[in-house]
């Protein structure tokens, strides 16, 4: 069992990948994730530069298929970890190329669904390697902890953003409510994610991605909306401010 996960997760990778770079080059559809995005901009809608965080996820699994991979030695904490994973980190593969293609295609409400199952499915994985994490060494956070967990935290505000596209585009009225202050709220409930995240699950860089998010935001509205703007800048600070706080309380109670 562990070489046959070993194997589909290698090629999970790189099919999704290979599906995101013709997405990339406007080989789907005659259209690029940037091109579809502009269609119909929100007020959540990221500056273009914080995509760019996909090649950082990228480079992190990667990283996890060649070292819980078939060609480097094999320890039983990596087979214990393949097997415990098992179809999870597939489906998730399996779940983002089907989202790159309902995206392109215009199914926006059906590339919402996928969102929600690679982001369910990383939750998955995360809970499932706690263990390994518990006194990890430098490769099982550089290799397993890092991109599982800035993988998660970015769909999770991917996702929000993503709704907050399809109710553009449905050209939703919003209860007859500002989309300043929807918005706002959005940002709220991204902080409020991260949040939880940080203090109950502590998973510090999950919520460093929704600093970097939310800074993007900030960047994105810096001319047209300032509410938004200072609302986003002041959330990403707090943000930032939690996560130092935890990792100086940690290191306080590991000198202790």
């Amino acid at each position: 069992m562990k070489n046959k996960f070993q194997l589909l997760n290698g090629l999970a990778l790189v099919a999704t990948i290979a599906i995101n770079y013709l997405s990339s080059s406007g080989m789907l559809n005659g259209e690029t994730m940037a091109s579809i995005s502009a269609k119909h901009p929100t007020l959540f809608t990221s500056a273009g530069y914080a995509f760019s965080i996909w090649g950082i996820i990228y480079i992190g699994l990667l990283g996890f298929v060649i070292y819980y991979g078939p060609l480097t030695k094999s320890t039983e904490t990596k087979e214990k970890t393949v097997s415990t994973i098992g179809w999870w980190f597939v489906i998730s593969c399996i779940a983002n190329s089907l989202w790159v293609v309902a995206w392109m295609y215009g199914y926006t409400f059906l590339s919402i669904l996928l969102m929600v199952v690679i982001f369910v499915s990383l939750l998955k994985i995360i809970q499932q390697i706690k263990p390994e994490l518990q006194s990890p060494n430098l490769k099982t956070r550089l290799f397993l902890q890092l991109p599982f967990h800035i993988y998660a935290g970015w769909i999770s505000v991917a996702l929000i953003a993503n709704v907050a596209f399809l109710l553009k585009k449905v050209e939703w009225n919003g209860f007859g409510i500002s989309e300043t202050i929807w918005a706002i709220v959005m940002i709220i409930i991204a902080a409020l994610v991260h949040l939880f995240m940080l203090w109950r699950q502590k998973m510090p860089l999950f919520s460093l991605i929704a600093v970097w998010a939310l800074i993007a935001i900030a960047v994105a509205n810096q001319k047209s909306n300032q509410t938004v703007f200072i609302t986003a800048v002041s959330v990403a600070i707090f943000i930032f401010v939690n996560i130092a706080v935890q990792f100086l309380k940690k290191k306080y109670l590991n000198e202790k």
